[in-house]
């Protein structure tokens, strides 16, 4: 992944490799400060985003006396100033490769992907744990999406076929 600041496209402000195989499918959450990543390898990628506002470290070069290996990138700016990271939160592996689709729901609660292997599965997004795994279609699915309302699910197949799901609907506070 490549990440760009669109007020100066000419530069990218960070890259990170997060799987060995080409990415298929990336979901922002709502706050922009995580995601999800799902590709054509066995693993999906639930990270976060820091970009801490107004507090901006200068580093030097990035040569090895920086010593910045847990971070799996940084955002740098032509100056070498610390913008911010991109942390793995949540490395998942899977049984079978290929997710095609990614979506985090708006509350930021609850993470879905879709995969070659004709099935739905559904994380925790905070804890990246499991929740369930969704085995309704007959062929690949290729997409998965939140209503707005977190109420529904959609996810759709190669098999011509579109499915609607009522999963963990948020609670009602009285």
């Amino acid at each position: 992944m490549v990440w760009w600041d669109i007020r100066n496209p000419g530069v990218p402000i960070t890259s990170v490799k997060f799987h060995l195989e080409p990415i298929l499918s990336i979901c922002i959450d709502g706050s922009c400060s995580g995601g999800i990543s799902g590709a054509a390898d066995n693993k999906v990628v639930i990270f976060s985003l820091d970009n801490p506002m107004g507090r901006m470290l200068i580093g030097c070069d990035l040569c090895e006396e920086c010593e910045i290996t847990s971070w799996c990138s940084l955002f740098i700016d032509w100056k070498c100033e610390i913008m911010g990271s991109c942390i793995v939160k949540k490395e998942i592996c899977l049984e079978r490769p290929g997710i095609s689709g990614t979506s985090v729901r708006s509350d930021s609660k609850i993470a879905a992907t879709a995969g070659w292997d004709h099935r739905i599965r559904i994380f925790n997004y905070r804890k990246g744990s499991a929740l369930a795994i969704l085995k309704y279609h007959r062929a690949m699915c290729n997409a998965v999406s939140f209503s707005p309302n977190c109420k529904l699910m959609a996810s759709s197949s190669e098999d011509s076929t579109v499915a609607l799901w009522e999963l963990y609907p948020p609670q009602c506070r009285t």
